[in-house]
């Protein structure tokens, strides 16, 4: 393997890493309901300590709730790619909004019913 295109291959997992801080410091300071998300991430982490809920349950809940946060992050970036092309209003534009939105409902659906499972049925 070439020494050079190794370190360039090995370099580009921080550069990669740096982006996605990037993306998700520009998540937070875009979006309302991102931000809302992460902070309802914490009140999770308290609530599964609180509780003293299994590493099992803890890593169930809590990489559900970070597809909620990845559903808006993609949302979000969307509406974003899209704002680009045209502010007018169009349908299409409408609809591709609308569905990246249905895509959070979604994942906030699922993960409601399981956390219901985890806290209030106790079957996590």
């Amino acid at each position: 393997m070439d020494k050079e295109k190794f370190k360039e291959g090995f370099f580009h997992i921080f550069k990669a890493a740096g982006y996605s801080l990037a993306g998700l410091a520009t998540g937070l300071r875009l979006s309302l309901a991102f931000r809302q998300e992460a902070a309802i991430l914490v009140l999770l982490l308290v609530l599964l300590g609180v509780y003293g809920k299994p590493v099992s349950t803890w890593l169930i809940g809590i990489g559900a709730w970070l597809l909620v946060m990845m559903a808006e992050l993609l949302n979000t970036a969307i509406e974003e790619a899209l704002n680009l092309i045209t502010t007018d209003y169009n349908i299409h534009v409408k609809h591709a909004k609308d569905m990246a939105s249905a895509a959070v409902f979604l994942m906030l659906a699922i993960n409601a019913a399981l956390w219901f499972c985890m806290f209030v049925l106790c079957l996590f």
